[in-house]
């Protein structure tokens, strides 16, 4: 092998460290395969001792020497070894356990198989490209495999002492929506499990506790009929348990043909109905920017949307388009946590649209161009099997967008109205932004805003609020006055 080594460091491509990554042995027979069939060159593999690396690999796992265009990338060498491992009684580990709850409500599942003798398995599949995702999620728990096929990779616990250790994970940081059913008829199951191989007579103590499984194994996933939970199951959202669940389920979308809207959704199915009203309650009652208490009732709307196939499930959608609402409360409360996915590329992106959008780029042509191209590599359009034929080198679209946001903004005050300079007029994007005033009880104008969300935010109020007061001339209170909300005709 050493000379295969010597001989490899001579051609090319030359053999670096940061091309070295950690793959089982099973996974390297399976990349090895793949490499035949589509008649790649087989990179060079190595076995050696991890011993004392302080990583969770045990002894001669293979190494695989290959280039980063061939595969996703993974866990690196040289980081592995130097990691020291978290302990479980830190901040990040208690992190890591709400997260992941949060991400097994919306990716994991529950399995049971029953034969001569009854098998457990939890497992995630994501796509190939979030394989590092699931090395994060095996390297912090210490157990689990993961494997990598064609055009997803699968993180997957099956041995029984890593599944009690995951059923016991579970019961201190809790699965929040119908998912948890599952997880405690899945538990159940592994009691009784256990319980039987504790038996003199083993065999025949788990034929009697055979049906028993059975019936719980029935009740599980697809065969499910009963989605409600009991009533002392309380469900409660925490930061990094949202965040889990906000990668394995969350959307940031931009609507081109609207103005290009900013849009934050997240879908489930209507079994999780109470569990997204929580949500939508969570997030509504974040506060504000500097800890002020904001006012954004019903700032997320939530919908059912039934499907026209007998045999699926009708969806619970909450969304928001609100502007105010995402830059004073999502957009800081998302930034203040640690990301694992590649949900942050587009969480990322999303926010960088908005600060183009503040600036009044998106009513340019170059702007436009700009945008465009971000969203050409945004969500499914960012993974390595979508059919884009656009390929953007991302380091060269964010000087892109540092040079445009660092110049000149396509925005300006002229007579107290937002001016659109590549337009040469003044700015009303949609039906919902049309500018409104507030006066006071003589009709003297005492501010102007360019929408009713501007407005809202500047009273504290929700934007229906100001829309409903505006239509019917209720008046609202502010600094001791009695003032009114009037649309606002000058310059249309």
């Amino acid at each position: 092998m050493l000379v295969k080594l010597i001989n490899f460091l001579n051609g090319k491509p030359k053999f670096n460290i940061d091309s070295i990554h950690l793959y089982t042995a099973a996974q390297a027979r399976a990349l090895k395969k793949r490499y035949i069939k589509n008649n790649n060159i087989w990179p060079i593999y190595l076995h050696v001792p991890l011993k004392n690396s302080g990583i969770t690999y045990k002894l001669n796992k293979s190494l695989l020497v290959r280039n980063y265009s061939n595969l996703p990338l993974t866990t690196k060498l040289k980081e592995s070894i130097t990691s020291p491992g978290i302990s479980s009684n830190t901040k990040e580990m208690q992190n890591f356990y709400t997260w992941f709850s949060g991400f097994t409500d919306a990716e994991g599942s529950f399995y049971i198989a029953i034969s001569k003798t009854c098998s457990f398995r939890f497992q995630i599949n994501l796509h190939k490209d979030d394989l590092n995702v699931l090395y994060y999620i095996q390297r912090s728990l210490g157990f689990g495999e993961v494997r990598l096929y064609d055009n997803y990779a699968s993180f997957t616990i099956t041995r029984l002492k890593d599944i009690a250790q995951l059923v016991d994970i579970f019961k201190k940081y809790p699965l929040q929506g119908s998912k948890w059913l599952n997880y405690q008829d899945f538990a159940s199951a592994f009691d009784i499990y256990i319980g039987s191989k504790d038996k003199a007579n083993t065999s025949l103590f788990y034929k009697k506790k055979r049906d028993e499984i059975l019936r719980l194994k029935n009740n599980m996933n697809r065969l499910r009929l009963d989605y409600a939970l009991p009533e002392d199951k309380f469900i409660s959202i925490t930061p990094y348990w949202l965040l889990g669940f906000i990668e394995g389920e969350g959307c940031f979308s931009i609507n081109k043909h609207n103005n290009y809207r900013l849009d934050f959704s997240l879908c489930q199915s209507s079994t999780n109905f109470e569990l997204m009203k929580s949500i939508k309650l969570y997030l509504e009652n974040l506060p504000g920017v500097l800890g002020q208490e904001n006012n954004y009732k019903n700032a997320l709307g939530i919908s059912e949307v039934r499907s026209n196939n007998p045999n699926h499930q009708s969806t619970t959608r909450i969304e928001t388009t609100r502007i105010p609402f995402i830059t004073d409360i999502l957009i800081p409360f998302l930034d203040s946590l640690t990301w694992q996915s590649k949900k942050k590329l587009d969480f990322q992106d999303w926010k960088i649209i908005l600060k183009l959008k503040e600036e009044g780029h998106h009513l340019s042509e170059q702007g436009r161009e700009l945008i465009d191209l971000i969203l050409s590599q945004t969500n499914n359009n960012r993974l390595s099997t979508s059919s884009n034929d656009v390929v953007v080198d991302r380091e060269q679209l964010l000087v892109k967008v540092n040079e445009l946001l660092n110049g000149p903004s396509n925005f300006e005050i002229r007579n107290d109205r937002k001016f659109v300079i590549s337009l040469n007029k003044y700015y009303h994007s949609s039906r919902l932004n049309v500018r409104v005033i507030l006066v006071d009880e003589k009709g003297n104008t005492l501010h102007c805003f360019d929408s009713l969300a501007d407005c809202a935010k500047f009273l504290k109020v929700d934007a229906s609020t100001i829309s409903k007061r505006k239509s019917k001339g209720i008046p609202f209170i502010f600094e001791n006055k009695t003032v009114y909300i009037k649309n606002d005709k000058i310059g249309e």
